[in-house]
């Protein structure tokens, strides 16, 4: 008992260090200001601004590119070219929370991201099916997306997406206490998004500066936090299973591709979206860690051109 209540206090001390030992990363606005000074393209939808962008032929095919937590819309920034010399018309944005989008003070559910992306789709006029590629949890994202709109997704591409399970399960559902995960939040999260970069890489030695810069830019304007607690907190990492049943059953081709040695999205995971989706093209990439597309681009880029022209 003594052990234990010394263990106790022990944990207690080094929580309430946490925050002394990062600071309090947020520390700038995210307004209209800003996002004029920084010269990118923003839409206004129903729930907030959105950061995004267009790039590829006019007449091309459309292809939507969904992010995960593992980076915002810049984590496609190596599979760009590879896509837009294909001939096709490509769309990525910031999902709320991230990047240059905002971070509305709201429950960060599957439907608050599945009104975002068909916000964005409908301001931009596009209105034909769309091929939706997604990772992480811009996988389940878009498996949400085309089990509930069906009739506009005419190809889906997964690389390590989320479906039901994650490494930190148990602080999950610690965050999901009331108090406790207020707490946790406020004291630990900011070194949680810090290690973060470390889990998605598979040569974690060489973490590129680019890749770093840019992921801890984002966790320095202000709703960050808030929105990756309500995030864990939502039905936004609860089970897809339904959901990928739903699309496996329909006729929309699936792609689905993975890396040995991703830590996030494991070998349960793959075995389980299979399941759902017994007539899914799959792709394994020996060495690959849950960004890969980013980090190994070339091991994706072809698999995912080849898939998408079909």
């Amino acid at each position: 008992m003594k052990k234990l209540l010394l263990a106790l206090a022990v944990l207690v001390l080094i929580l309430a260090a946490l925050p002394l030992i990062t600071g309090n990363l947020e520390t700038r606005e995210l307004n209209d200001n800003v996002r004029k000074e920084l010269g990118l393209k923003f839409l206004k939808l129903s729930d907030g601004s959105v950061h995004y962008d267009v790039s590829g032929p006019q007449e091309g095919e459309i292809v939507v590119l969904v992010h995960g937590n593992a980076a915002p819309y810049f984590s496609w920034d190596k599979n760009m070219k590879a896509l837009s010399d294909a001939g096709f018309r490509v769309v990525r944005y910031d999902l709320y929370g991230f990047g240059y989008s905002d971070r509305p003070d709201t429950v960060y559910s599957r439907e608050l991201y599945d009104r975002q992306l068909s916000g964005l789709l409908e301001k931009l006029n596009i209105k034909g099916p769309v091929n939706l590629v997604g990772t992480s949890q811009g996988g389940s994202i878009a498996v949400y997306y085309a089990a509930k709109h069906p009739e506009r997704v005419k190809r889906l591409a997964l690389l390590s997406p989320f479906i039901n399970v994650l490494p930190m399960k148990a602080m999950i559902g610690l965050i999901k206490v009331p108090g406790v995960g207020d707490y946790i939040g406020r004291v630990a999260l900011d070194r949680i998004n810090i290690n973060y970069p470390q889990k998605v890489f598979a040569n974690t030695s060489a973490i590129p500066a680019e890749y770093t810069d840019r992921y801890m830019e984002q966790l320095s304007y202000r709703g960050f936090k808030r929105a990756r607690l309500s995030n864990l907190r939502g039905d936004s990492l609860a089970d897809f299973t339904a959901e990928y049943e739903t699309v496996g059953r329909s006729s929309v081709p699936v792609l689905l591709t993975w890396g040995t040695a991703d830590i996030v999205i494991r070998s349960d995971s793959v075995a389980g979206i299979k399941k759902a989706m017994p007539k899914l093209e799959y792709h394994e990439i020996p060495g690959g860690g849950h960004l890969v597309h980013y980090e190994s681009p070339e091991k994706v880029n072809e698999v995912l051109v080849k898939f998408l022209k079909r």
